[in-house]
């Protein structure tokens, strides 16, 4: 079955914070029984990245948490 990524406008703005990029736009697909299907899809000016949540140190009680170890993962 496709998995279809939503965008995330706490995440967008979070990176585009981060980052001072405005043109970045991040996309979610959380899934609720198997954390490690999950993923984000960041689309910059230039290219798209797609990284599982599985590829990211975080605490999974913390959201924001999860989004720092997003960007560590992409610029760091």
């Amino acid at each position: 079955m496709p998995k279809f990524a939503n965008e995330s406008e706490e995440a967008t703005a979070f990176l585009r914070k981060q980052t001072g990029s405005s043109q970045l736009v991040c996309y979610t697909y959380i899934d609720a029984e198997k954390s490690s299907d999950s993923f984000f899809i960041v689309k910059t000016s230039n290219k798209v990245i797609q990284v599982s949540f599985a590829e990211i140190t975080y605490d999974p009680r913390n959201y924001q948490s999860l989004l720092e170890g997003l960007y560590r993962v992409i610029y760091e």
